[in-house]
């Protein structure tokens, strides 16, 4: 089932791909986005990438059936996608019966809210700070998190981004070496997200406190769970992506050939990324 799923939401993405827009680089992200209608909560970032990113209220068959509302003729629905798990017994190494749950994705089907009748918006999208300027939060996000986690931030090598698992540090080019402070941000952003894969937080590497070799399977993993936690969190603090990303033809390419090797990565690296940021921004673990 699940590899079913996986397929529909990579072909979605390719499909994006091809036609030159990088999805989880687009400007809803974070304050906006699809949100929905039971709730007022936004999506998850997997679901706002597999609905476009658009703007809207959604809201699912069932609840339409309960609130007595009618889909308008020739309104089509959208699929989502949710997270789930079953209990599985195992015996470990020590003869030990154990319980473990596997995660799976199902899948829903919405709807938005102005195609309906009978149903009106109850939410209206959530606005940022703008009383601190995207900057100085920025600054004070970044400077929380590394404190909180007890990351060291260096300048040492004015040529080089990285995160450096064993040691717990990142190094990044001083910010007068870029061509703004949002490219600096955006730089800093994406090692911060991969700082969180440490084992001490989200444990998401898996040898030794390295990172995986360029190449692997879950080198691509890696890079875009901080790609899409990098975006997310410029949107999160009301950085304009437009000024700090400028990707091309080959970057495209290149996604478009490692999703189609791995139809699992983008459902996976979403939700890895999602817990990044909610660890980032403190919210929860």
């Amino acid at each position: 089932m699940n590899n079913k799923i996986y397929q529909e939401i990579t072909e979605k993405i390719i499909a994006q791909l091809t036609k030159g827009i990088i999805p989880w680089e687009e400007p809803w992200f974070g304050n906006c986005g699809a949100i929905s209608h039971a709730t007022g909560r936004a999506y998850s970032l997997l679901n706002q990438l597999a609905l476009g990113g658009e703007s809207a209220e959604f809201v699912t068959w069932h609840q339409i059936q309960m609130l007595k509302g009618r889909v308008i003729k020739g309104s089509k629905g959208r699929k989502v996608y949710f997270w789930h798990t079953f209990d599985k017994a195992e015996v470990n190494e020590k003869g030990e019966r154990i319980i473990k749950k596997i995660p799976y994705l199902r899948t829903y089907t919405v709807f938005r809210v102005d195609d309906c009748e009978g149903i009106e918006a109850r939410w209206q999208p959530k606005q940022g700070n703008t009383t601190v300027s995207p900057i100085a939060l920025a600054e004070e996000t970044t400077n929380q998190y590394l404190n909180r986690e007890g990351i060291k931030l260096e300048h040492k090598n004015s040529g080089e981004a990285y995160y450096a698992p064993r040691q717990d540090y990142i190094n990044v080019p001083s910010i007068n070496n870029f061509r703004s402070s949002e490219a600096y941000y955006s730089t800093l952003l994406h090692e911060i997200v991969h700082s969180t894969g440490h084992k001490k937080r989200l444990g998401r590497f898996k040898v030794d406190e390295h990172l995986s070799p360029f190449g692997s399977p879950d080198y691509s993993r890696e890079e875009l769970v901080a790609e899409m936690g990098a975006s997310f969190l410029l949107r999160r603090l009301n950085i304009d992506n437009a000024k700090t990303l400028q990707q091309n033809s080959a970057y495209i390419q290149n996604w478009i050939q490692v999703l189609n090797n791995d139809m699992s990565l983008i459902a996976i690296a979403a939700s890895r990324a999602e817990k990044a940021v909610q660890f980032v921004m403190g919210e929860k673990k």
